[in-house]
């Protein structure tokens, strides 16, 4: 497994930023429909993430490229959602998933979340691993602003 290292939006070139916006519309559109929260957020995180108090990390190999993104949105001082993660088709099965998973979760910490929730879907069981596997843990799903959340997970920073 090759380990990653992670910038923030602001520190990548605009090719890697490019990569937040197609990494997530090519799997939102394998297996939902595109809506329109995620064309807000994917098309201006500058906007609907990082001027929120929020902020999304890009995983780059060794080439220098960008091989997985993942946003956190700031709900309140506290309370931070992990949401847009996405990831080159061709890196899949590296263990990137959970790398980064691990550091936007630092990032909570360090941006002062006490917890960190996320809305899925039950067919990406593969995501649903990652995430239990890093600590997440099924919580009763609330009104969601997308229509494919039928799962929501919490984890309670320590």
């Amino acid at each position: 497994m090759s380990t990653l290292h992670f910038i923030t939006y602001e520190q990548a070139s605009p090719e890697q930023q490019a990569t937040f916006a197609q990494f997530n519309l090519a799997w939102i559109e394998q297996y939902f429909v595109v809506e329109s929260k995620d064309q807000y957020s994917l098309h201006h995180p500058d906007e609907a993430i990082i001027a929120k108090g929020g902020q999304v990390l890009l995983g780059i190999n060794k080439q220098g490229e960008s091989v997985i993104t993942c946003a956190l949105l700031r709900d309140s001082d506290e309370l931070f959602e992990l949401s847009k993660m996405g990831m080159k088709p061709s890196e899949k099965g590296q263990g990137y998933a959970e790398q980064i998973v691990i550091a936007t979760l630092q990032e909570a910490r360090r941006m002062g979340a006490n917890n960190v929730f996320l809305e899925s879907n039950r067919i990406l069981t593969n995501a649903l691993y990652v995430y239990e596997k890093c600590g997440f843990k099924e919580v009763p799903m609330l009104p969601s602003p997308y229509a494919r959340a039928d799962i929501r997970m919490e984890l309670t920073l320590g």
